[in-house]
């Protein structure tokens, strides 16, 4: 069981959070005593996805959304225009 100070936890949760999701026993401690354990939640697997899968899938899903028919632009001027009225 790995224990961390408060100070070290502020420093480096996101570690402690991808070490508590890989099966790790994470204990914060306050004064050196153990205060909170860090586990994951029941059917949350660890992710297991590179950044290179995330951007493909990211990618993929802008793919599949439809085109707009009208600009950024265009809309913010009919929403000002709506606005003004």
């Amino acid at each position: 069981m790995a224990r961390y100070s408060v100070a070290t936890t502020k420093d480096h949760l996101s570690s402690l959070i991808d070490k508590a999701l890989a099966g790790e026993e994470v204990v914060i401690t306050r004064h050196g005593k153990p205060t909170i354990e860090f586990k994951a939640v029941a059917g949350i697997a660890p992710s297991t996805s590179s950044k290179a899968d995330w951007i493909e899938r990211l990618r993929l899903l802008r793919e599949s959304l439809p085109t707009a028919k009208i600009s950024a632009v265009d809309l913010v001027r009919m929403d000002r225009e709506e606005s003004e009225h």
